[in-house]
């Protein structure tokens, strides 16, 4: 959704120097997608300029500035190497790296400032889904990867530690609450996990799923094998990352914070818990007292026209209403992205 992302990146106007952040930079795809979307704008805008047909207020010179945030210190190395060397020598767009968890971040990360446009691209990066190391991967040559699933080495807890040493009832909550699993079949991955520890592998917990769950059913697909190693795997990733939790961080307090009034948020989801968080956020408003609280559906009251009556300022404008889906020429090149969905929204002003 690469092309769809970047119609909503702001344009750089005189004297205006823009700051982009990508939140989940990784090995730095939809970060290159935008430096060169700046690139090769400065490029029309001055080809314009010679021939007399440049719009009142566009520039050329405007400064732009992209951050990539990384949390994966290995992978944001790599790519900070890789995107300072492909900038070298473009005047007007820089890139910089940013090696932090997103929800921790604040606007000293950007100089003191707020930023213009943020993306949240919430699914795993294919670099790390492929490297053994981690053990987010259930395919067949990655059996015997470690049962780690850490987004960072500097991260506590592992998905063997979950397997090894949490209950069979925790686990089986964590597989309903965070997999969107059935919770029966829940409860029997999670008595054959159990059963069949220590586990230490990947395969030794495709082993224990494969144990309990019928491999294919025409009359219910839902229940094959793979469809369900798939959310057992995710189930655990989030568990192991806390992503809920930094999810909530991220926009109850560092969104609101280090975006511009005015400015845009992009966030791509990928699973149910992801886009009912992010959807969820975009209903926030801002109290008498400076606080942020959400704004659920059935709360809300209604006036004499049936408006909505909701107090307080919103923190967001929703864009596109529901979402956007990728295509089918996106799906075909990137079977990733047919569960994406692309929620946009701009930064409401604060109460005074």
């Amino acid at each position: 959704m690469v092309e769809t992302i970047l119609s909503y990146l702001p344009k750089r106007k005189k004297g205006q120097q823009l700051k982009i952040c990508d939140l989940t930079c990784g090995g730095g795809g939809h970060s290159e997608a935008m430096l060169m979307h700046y690139v090769k704008e400065g490029k029309r805008n001055k080809e314009e300029y010679k021939e007399g047909q440049a719009k009142e207020g566009q520039d050329s010179t405007g400064e732009v500035t992209v951050y990539g945030v990384d949390q994966d210190e290995e992978s944001g190395k790599q790519t900070r190497e890789r995107l300072g060397k492909f900038m070298e020598g473009v005047e007007g767009v820089k890139f910089m790296g940013i090696n932090k968890n997103f929800g921790d971040l604040n606007c000293q990360d950007f100089q003191g400032s707020q930023v213009d446009f943020v993306l949240g691209d919430l699914g795993v990066s294919s670099h790390q889904i492929d490297l053994p190391s981690r053990g987010f991967s259930y395919s067949h040559e990655l059996t015997s990867s470690p049962l780690d699933m850490r987004m960072s080495s500097s991260l506590p807890l592992t998905a063997a530690d979950i397997c090894n040493e949490w209950s069979e009832e925790v686990i089986r909550k964590v597989l309903v609450e965070l997999g969107d699993e059935d919770w029966r079949v829940a409860g029997k991955i999670a008595g054959s996990i159990v059963e069949r520890r220590p586990l230490k592998t990947t395969g030794d917990l495709v082993d224990a799923i494969n144990n309990v769950v019928p491999k294919w059913s025409k009359k219910s697909p839902r229940k094959g094998a793979l469809k369900t190693t798939s959310r057992a795997f995710q189930a655990l990733r989030v568990a192991v990352n806390d992503e809920v939790g930094v999810l909530e961080r991220l926009f109850e307090k560092v969104l609101p914070e280090i975006t511009k009034s005015g400015g845009t948020v992009a966030v791509l989801t990928y699973q149910s818990m992801e886009d009912r968080v992010t959807k969820q956020a975009f209903t926030q408003h801002y109290e008498s007292n400076g606080g942020i609280r959400k704004v659920r559906k059935e709360s809300i009251e209604k006036d004499l026209w049936g408006n909505d009556v909701v107090e307080g300022e919103k923190v967001w404008d929703v864009v596109n209403r529901g979402g956007e889906k990728a295509r089918k020429e996106e799906v075909e090149v990137n079977s990733r992205a047919r569960s994406a969905r692309l929620r946009v929204a701009k930064r409401g002003k604060r109460l005074e």
